[in-house]
């Protein structure tokens, strides 16, 4: 790697991470020599080598308290990044090699904002999918804007152009999985109503030039739950069952049912949590200012 600097096709990769020894190797092995440098945010006191391990391929790292999801700290990685383009990858993922080798001059062009490339979903073995879907991961620094909660992805500014090149993703687990919905999906989900409860302010933000409060419709769902949940349920899985995304209808179908239990869940805690009088953990409001 060599500093990043003034260069308009200079990259960050920037990654938010969580004791991860047994991968972070892959990902960052695929980055030497294609990247300009590698800022890392681990989100938690670090339990195992994986700082040991970034600072070997020449990573700048931060210690971050622990919040339990990656954006909120990918905020901070965005605004140490030094780079024109951040390249955003998390542990499980790697570059392909069409992709190290079609990267350099990708973020040589002027007309585009964006790239998103093939994520195929992987259930702990093998790949499921294999023309889809699309992850937006390249991105320029300053045409992204992130609003640091959980689950939100980067609005970054068109023009953003699918690239058919695979950005592996392969966690250990399968993540459509009863066994990973009832324990990982749901302490996100709590994690997620906690945060959907407080004030708007309260969340960290990169670059935001969206609504200053939360918009109208999320203000109309947090006040009609539990009780709108069967409802919202069926609108939701035939909204995103509308957009197929993965080239298998099969898989469609699994991501779309899948989505739905994890946004129910986020909803059933939202308005449980509502009822209770309670606005959210005192203790994560204070981790999130």
């Amino acid at each position: 790697m060599t500093p990043a600097g003034d260069d308009t096709s200079s990259i960050s990769a920037c990654l938010v991470v969580h004791n991860e020894e047994k991968l972070i190797e892959r990902c960052l092995a695929s980055l030497d020599g294609v990247v300009d440098e590698i800022v890392l945010v681990h989100d938690g006191p670090c339990a195992d080598r994986t700082l040991e391990i970034a600072r070997s391929h020449g990573a700048r790292t931060f210690v971050q308290p622990r919040a339990g999801h990656g954006e909120r700290w990918r905020v901070l990685a965005y605004e140490q990044a030094r780079g024109d383009w951040i390249l955003r990858v998390d542990a499980d993922m790697y570059l392909s090699p069409e992709l190290r080798q079609g990267l350099p001059q990708l973020v040589t062009r002027s007309d585009v904002n964006g790239y998103a490339f093939i994520l195929p979903i992987w259930n702990g073995t093998r790949a499921l999918t294999t023309a889809g879907p699309y992850h937006t991961a390249l991105f320029r620094r300053e045409r992204a804007h992130l609003l640091g909660m959980i689950q939100e992805p980067e609005r970054v500014d068109p023009p953003v152009e699918r690239v058919p090149l695979v950005l592996e993703h392969r966690p250990a687990y399968d993540n459509y999985s009863w066994r990973t919905m009832l324990s990982k999906w749901r302490r996100w989900a709590k994690v997620h109503a906690d945060e959907l409860l407080l004030p708007f302010d309260a969340i960290p933000k990169y670059n935001w030039t969206g609504s200053a409060d939360w918009p109208p419709r999320r203000r109309l769902l947090t006040r009609l739950m539990p009780f709108a949940l069967p409802p919202y349920m069926l609108l939701f899985f035939l909204r995103n069952l509308s957009m197929p995304a993965t080239g298998s209808r099969w898989m469609d179908l699994k991501q779309a049912a899948g989505w739905t239990f994890y946004n129910a869940m986020v909803e059933w805690y939202v308005g449980t949590r509502k009822l209770r009088g309670s606005r959210a953990d005192p203790r994560r409001r204070r981790r999130l200012r």
